[in-house]
């Protein structure tokens, strides 16, 4: 396969600017998934890299070849759409050929690379079958099988299981990874959804306004997100901010007055910040359990068998969430008091950049 290099990419299109100065290095079978809300500019880097849009400035280079200039056939890539673009009135067979029928292969090779393909996609049986007989996530393995004959150094994906109910989209991701694994293939995969995200990804882009926020691990960027906003975007349920106000500045870490009076030591380095400065205290839903801190009345309750998700208003009607154990004694309409250790707080300044712990927990992957 082959390693992909981004070097300083932007793109305008007139005054609006889509996309600024991104820089990222793709490692040799890696997959990388491009995420972030919509108009955050990932499906038009990703189509920038396969060479269906121009850049306005930057170079594209895959093993080490620039290819900026490159017609998308001449780049060694492949990209699957969100529509699954079938050809209704060929067969199974015909449409995974199709590209090598247009490249005019050796009849004898195009059988080859089509019944290797259908093995790994588990479409054999499916081969003599029409589109129309197939359901929607057999027809997103021809789409990829499509891809697959051509041999590519780089598979690209924009968001394929977007047109696929919830149940099958969870299949799709796992099929996609074993995929990945069975394949040894570089993969960049665009998606706005972060389950994708972090069940797949080898390393995460998050982008937003056209700027890359944060680009590492999926458990990085869970556990130590470098901004307020990819800290809210990685995690579900969202992470709470608590307004504060920087109390103290100790070497134990930064006394923050949050909600409803309550201080709270944070072991975090002051990085410039100072007494009577406001930061951003962000609190993971499932970092919290019942006991004495902050007082939340539960609005909405939803059991989930292992969990229980709880929402709610605090003291000065900031918004709240709290994932607590599946059978916990909470109703709607009551008022509980809610828990946390200040090790697991995250605090962003007035940029909206985080504090570094004074201590940084273990990651796992």
């Amino acid at each position: 396969m082959a390693t992909l290099d981004l070097q300083n990419i932007s793109k305008s299109f007139g005054a609006a600017k889509v996309l600024q100065d991104i820089s990222l290095a793709i490692q040799d079978k890696e997959l990388v998934v491009f995420v972030g809300p919509s108009g955050c500019g990932k499906s038009t880097l990703l189509r920038i890299i396969a060479g269906l849009e121009e850049a306005t400035t930057g170079q594209i280079v895959i093993d080490g070849a620039d290819v900026s200039g490159a017609h998308p056939v001449d780049r060694g890539i492949s990209m699957v759409f969100q529509s699954y673009a079938l050809y209704p009135h060929l067969s199974v067979f015909e449409n995974i050929a199709f590209p090598l029928r247009v490249q005019k292969m050796a009849d004898a090779e195009m059988r080859k690379r089509v019944a290797t393909a259908a093995e790994i996609l588990q479409l054999t049986d499916k081969l003599p079958l029409k589109p129309g007989q197939l359901s929607g996530g057999q027809r997103q393995r021809v789409a990829i099988g499509r891809s697959i004959v051509r041999n590519p150094k780089v598979f690209l994906f924009d968001e394929p299981l977007s047109n696929l109910d919830a149940a099958l989209r969870g299949d799709m991701r796992v099929e996609l990874s074993q995929l990945h694994r069975e394949l040894s293939a570089t993969m960049v995969y665009v998606t706005h959804d972060q389950v994708e995200a972090m069940t797949m990804a080898d390393r995460i882009v998050v982008l937003n306004k056209g700027k890359v926020e944060q680009f590492g691990p999926p458990m990085e960027l869970y556990h130590h997100p470098a901004t307020k906003f990819v800290a809210q975007f990685i995690g579900q349920p969202n992470m709470n901010l608590l307004s504060g106000t920087v109390k103290g500045v100790g070497p134990e870490g930064l006394a923050v007055e949050v909600t409803g009076g309550t201080v709270m030591t944070l072991p975090v380095e002051a990085g410039g910040t100072r007494a009577g400065d406001k930061v951003d205290v962000g609190i993971r839903p499932e970092d919290i359990g019942l006991g004495a801190g902050l007082r939340m009345n539960v609005n909405v309750l939803e059991r989930l068998g292992g969990q229980s998700i709880t929402y709610g208003l605090l003291a000065d009607g900031a918004r709240f969430c709290a994932t607590l154990d599946g059978d916990a004694a909470v109703r709607e309409g009551e008022a509980i008091d809610l828990t946390v250790d200040p090790a697991d707080c995250h605090v962003f300044n007035a940029n909206g950049d985080v504090l570094r712990r004074l201590k940084a927990p273990e990651l796992t992957r």
